[in-house]
């Protein structure tokens, strides 16, 4: 990225985003269906604002299992977005 402030704050959500995705898990375990809708639209948000609309994809999946009020649609969505999430940090150059 040219925008070295746009690069800090990739670096900065890739560093950050297996420890949001572990916060969208348990939310996702105890079966708050409106928490996990809010983290996951403002995940989707970020993530597209950043240029990763796969992720934002994913998490916008999430947001609408939950207002369908499907716990099972949003396990799967989830596990999508956990998989793509860990390859976009194994991708990733700043993340070890």
């Amino acid at each position: 990225a040219a925008d070295p402030e746009l690069a800090e704050r990739i670096d900065a959500f890739v560093i950050q985003m297996g420890e949001r995705v572990d916060q969208l898990q348990d939310v996702e375990i105890d079966g708050d269906l409106v928490l996990l809708r809010d983290l996951s639209e403002k995940f989707a948000a970020e993530s597209r604002e950043l240029g990763y609309e796969p992720l934002a994809q994913a998490a916008q999946r999430i947001v609408a299992a939950c207002l369908e009020r499907s716990p099972e649609a949003a396990r799967k969505s989830l596990t999508e977005l956990t998989e793509l999430s860990q390859r976009v940090r194994r991708g990733h150059s700043s993340s070890a």
